[in-house]
């Protein structure tokens, strides 16, 4: 009987990252890439990792149809160009501009405002529209241009799997099948790009990650700035951490994702040669749980936390619009919320201490997230306040060789002190040793 082939890996780790990949084959190669939205969440810290390897990545064009908040110094080249503008725009700039392109990574991404009185997403038909317009203008232009790269990577999300919707099948494999009970933009964006490289004869991948972590100036749909917010206000007033939800919220295992191991991940997926025309899920690999993060959080931050509530009186349900959920089968969706993020963040006490923290620490967020408290707070409650689970299997990529790990507790930290340094929240470091009282223990 024939043994099976034996394949060895050479792994590498940097500060809170373990098992990041290496690739020997790809040193000295000089690659030219394009990173779209590179002001957002993902494209800001993928720029920092291709920057990272100059000697694999020669020049990284960053486009983005504002001018960068923060520059990530050495090979990489700045480029405004508005994916809304005609495909005959956008190809002219890339010609002028762009000498050369190998591999593309599409993080762009255009959140449109919500319907009245409802969710962060609930204008799915806006979203599709304006977002496959950002995909097709850009695809088209490539082509225009004949800029066609040897690998172009679209990142989309877990929403994929219809988790904004209720609860879905879990864990969540890439070979799930779609939810279409209700518009997503993903599928047909991945619909285009598929067609797009079987005509132009190139590869494709797509990227699937849960909510993202991570530390940008604009921190729309940044989970991590709600909750350092939170817990630093709670603070100034002299306040535990209280917990919203339910216990089933408090259990539920949601997987998380490190902006820059997503980048990592990327990297890695368009320099593998067996992961050529894929899709994938990419998260922590760490197994987390807001019910077990709070205390964490709460010790890190110097204050008690408060659990789940328990008595049932104190709970408003809110029934999700769509049944069967996600999952195929069963009633829908139902949110009990005890307390809300974005209630909590209208509380004129809540306000003042703001202000308070702002002026004692000179905080200069632009937008102040004050301003914008439904992307901020309102995202903090869909979050959390959701008692389903999110586990994004990685089987499909560590069969493929991918390692990469963080502790999601550590990226939380970590990008909390990012944020810091951008005096977008108060001054955060994190503690050596974290002494966790358990209630009950």
């Amino acid at each position: 009987m024939a043994s099976a082939a034996v394949k060895s890996y050479s792994v590498t780790s940097k500060e809170e990252f373990y098992g990041l990949p290496t690739f020997p084959e790809a040193e000295g190669k000089k690659y030219s890439a394009i990173v779209t939205g590179a002001n957002g969440i993902t494209g800001a810290h993928m720029l920092r990792v291709l920057a990272e390897a100059p000697e694999r990545w020669g020049t990284i064009y960053a486009l983005s149809r504002k001018p960068p908040s923060v520059r990530i110094p050495g090979n990489v080249k700045y480029l405004a160009i508005d994916f809304l503008a005609s495909p005959e725009e956008i190809a002219q700039q890339l010609k002028e501009q762009v000498p050369k392109v190998d591999y593309v990574f599409f993080a762009s991404y255009i959140q449109a405002p919500p319907k009245e009185g409802q969710g962060v997403w609930s204008d799915a038909e806006e979203m599709e529209r304006l977002n496959m317009l950002l995909l097709s203008n850009f695809l088209s232009a490539l082509t225009l241009a004949q800029k066609v790269p040897k690998r172009f990577l679209l990142q989309t999300g877990a929403k994929h799997y219809g988790v904004h919707l209720g609860p879905a099948l879990n864990p969540m494999e890439e070979s799930d099948p779609r939810f279409l009970a209700q518009p997503n933009f993903y599928f047909p964006q991945e619909d285009l790009l598929w067609k797009w490289s079987r005509e132009n004869g190139t590869e494709w991948n797509v990227t699937r990650p849960g909510f993202i972590i991570g530390a940008v100036p604009d921190a729309a749909m940044n989970i991590a700035n709600g909750l350092a917010l939170y817990a630093a206000i709670q603070k100034e007033l002299g306040q535990p951490l209280e917990f919203p939800g339910d216990i089933a919220a408090w259990d539920a295992e949601k997987h998380l994702s490190s902006a820059l191991l997503i980048s990592y991940h990327a990297e890695w997926t368009v320099l593998t040669p067996s992961t050529g025309n894929q899709a994938l899920n990419i998260s922590d690999g760490s197994v987390f749980s807001y019910g077990k993060f709070w205390p964490v959080l709460a010790a890190a931050y110097g204050i008690p936390y408060g659990t789940s509530e328990v008595d049932d009186s104190k709970f408003q349900t809110v029934e999700m619009p769509i049944a069967p959920p996600p999952r195929g089968f069963g009633p829908a969706g139902k949110i009990r919320i005890a307390r809300s993020f974005e209630a909590w963040a209208h509380k004129p006490e809540v306000k003042k201490a703001w202000e308070t923290l702002k002026a004692r620490h000179n905080l200069t967020p632009k937008p102040d997230p004050f301003d914008k408290v439904q992307d901020i707070f309102g995202l903090l409650d869909g979050e959390i306040l959701g008692p389903w689970g999110r586990s994004l299997s990685m089987n499909k990529s560590r069969k493929q060789g991918w390692n990469g790990f963080i502790d999601s507790n550590d990226s939380f930290f970590k990008t909390f002190e990012e944020l810091a340094d951008l005096k977008m929240i108060p001054p955060f470091q994190r503690p050596k040793s974290i002494d966790i009282k358990y209630h009950g223990y």
